[in-house]
């Protein structure tokens, strides 16, 4: 019987993932989950894992107070869901994301909607 336990903390440790950083969410909370580049995705024994094949955007939008997450990932960086978690798990510490945060739609309107403006109207 102890021979059995022994295996079966054997084969926990084998299933671990090393990443430089990550977040964990409850799946249970998950609406949606859009991702807007290429990915793979692969079932799991408890749910699925996808994996990046370009820099993301990954929103995560849940059931409750219609909050959402919205996050940059990188190529080879991994979602997992895993029984009850949602696993984001980045292969560079969470200060090189830093630097990968998208100028948002809003912000690129704005500017796109100036720059219309300055010409429109004005003869030369």
């Amino acid at each position: 019987m102890a021979a059995e336990n022994n295996n079966d903390s054997t084969v926990e440790t084998q299933d671990s993932i090393q990443a430089k950083s990550g977040v964990i969410i409850n799946a249970a909370q998950m609406q949606s989950l859009d991702i807007n580049e290429g990915f793979t995705r692969t079932k799991t024994a408890t749910g699925w894992q996808i994996k990046l094949e370009a820099t993301a955007r990954v929103t995560i939008s849940f059931m409750t107070s219609m909050r959402k997450i919205e996050t940059t990932l990188v190529a080879n960086d991994v979602i997992e869901r895993d029984g009850d978690d949602l696993i984001l798990l980045r292969n560079q510490p969470s200060d090189a994301y830093r630097s990968q945060r998208s100028v948002s739609a809003l912000a690129r309107s704005n500017s796109q909607g100036l720059a219309s403006e300055s010409t429109e109207g004005k003869t030369v």
